[in-house]
């Protein structure tokens, strides 16, 4: 498949996952955050299940492969999103969106770590200009990313929990379609998140019915287009273009969620997050070598995770 075409869909994925931040911000304040969680997880699991089974297009997994793919579960589905619903409930979106920009840079270290990868010079540079862009966005654009709070420190730790995942679901998808993988961790990770609501929130139950009508909206979307069918796009790309090359557009996810929160949080905007935007997209092209010539390289071998 063309890298192009997998850079839209890239793309695709960046812009519903910076709205997420923005609905979930939202979703945590209207419900207890690991239920409506949970809740979210298994919806986007189930739809993607029924259309997977409907095409007979789930695949079975042998041990080996059920092991990537619990860990991807359990860190990607159950760790990720449990650290950032808790931790946007102490801090604003804008924050959240700086920290978790951090995902890219904490992919590559571990895809070095545990897939060999090798980073080259000009995909260093885009991940610096990258980090530079939300700086501009996020802190001189009137970011509070100085002011740290106990909800910073979950959405970082959910960076972390993030980055495992990838290299877990990279690992998976040597063998197994990224069809099968994206499904049954959205199951297995929902299951693990409405076991901890029924542990720590089952007095809260009672507020799920209580939400306006265009918070359920948000949670379908959420559920369904930013969580289901993003997640599926991105392992899709994982599986594609590597853990490293997939992670670099990772960083223009933060610029969708500036402008989420101008739009539906009336947070403002400065022209001086405009040319932290600039400085992102240069990262991008810079972190995916876009305009380089290079011979092409079997994915097999696991080169190509050069970020």
């Amino acid at each position: 498949m063309q890298k192009h075409y997998l850079y839209g869909i890239l793309l695709f994925v960046m812009m519903a996952w910076g709205l997420n931040i923005v609905a979930i911000k939202i979703l945590v304040n209207n419900f207890p955050p690991f239920t409506i969680t949970g809740l979210r997880i298994l919806a986007a699991g189930l739809v993607i299940f029924v259309f997977l089974y409907v095409k007979k297009d789930l695949k079975k997994m042998n041990l080996h492969e059920f092991g990537y793919v619990a860990l991807s579960a359990l860190t990607g589905i159950f760790g990720h999103q449990a650290l950032l619903s808790i931790g946007l409930v102490n801090t604003s979106a804008t924050n959240g969106a700086s920290i978790l920009a951090l995902i890219p840079l904490v992919t590559n270290i571990l895809a070095i770590l545990f897939l060999k990868a090798k980073m080259t010079i000009l995909k260093m540079c885009g991940v610096c200009f990258g980090i530079i862009g939300i700086y501009f966005i996020l802190v001189l654009g009137g970011g509070s990313f100085t002011k740290l709070s106990s909800g910073d420190l979950y959405v970082f730790l959910s960076v972390i929990a993030q980055g495992l995942s990838f290299i877990f679901i990279r690992k998976a998808s040597y063998t197994l379609n990224p069809k099968t993988i994206t499904c049954y961790s959205l199951l297995m990770g929902a299951g693990f998140l409405v076991m901890l609501s029924i542990a720590l929130e089952s007095q809260s139950f009672n507020q799920i019915g209580i939400a306006p009508a265009y918070v359920w909206v948000i949670f379908i979307a959420s559920a369904i287009i930013s969580t289901g069918i993003g997640n599926l796009c991105y392992n899709f790309a994982i599986s594609q273009l590597g853990a490293g090359e997939t992670a670099i557009f990772l960083n223009l996810s933060p610029f969708f969620s500036l402008i989420g929160s101008v739009l539906f949080l009336n947070e403002p905007f400065k022209m001086i997050q405009l040319v932290g935007f600039i400085l992102i997209v240069v990262g991008v092209l810079l972190g995916t070598e876009l305009f380089v010539r290079k011979p092409r390289i079997d994915k097999q071998v696991g080169v190509s995770i050069s970020k």
